[in-house]
């Protein structure tokens, strides 16, 4: 699997698609994915990820979007600190029919 170089986008404007965000980050580097979270920051802020295929291209994307205002909204880019996500799974134990909860770490 290849390591991808995720950026955080933090204060993206309530108007903006995904689609939006891809087309603006592209300009910079080969944009593999983007995402804009339903759910909202603790100041209630929008944001989103895009996932580059390069480290220039993020870091070239960095320099030239952090601070830009993108519909009345200055947007601020960072490289996202990924911990991997955890996520239970039911395993069985030889032998026996009982199961156990055992956590898993999911890196992305």
């Amino acid at each position: 699997m290849k390591p991808y170089v995720t950026l955080f986008i933090y204060n993206i404007a309530v108007t903006i698609h995904w689609k939006g965000l891809w087309t603006l980050f592209r300009y910079h580097g080969d944009v593999i994915d983007a995402f804009i979270s339903a759910k909202k920051s603790k100041s209630l802020r929008k944001f989103g990820f895009v996932r580059f295929n390069k480290i220039v291209d993020a870091q070239k994307a960095i320099n030239k979007l952090n601070r830009f205002v993108i519909l009345g909204n200055r947007i601020l880019v960072y490289l996202a600190r990924l911990k991997g996500r955890k996520v239970w799974r039911k395993v069985s134990i030889t032998g026996d029919s009982n199961r156990i909860w055992k956590i898993i770490n999911k890196g992305w």
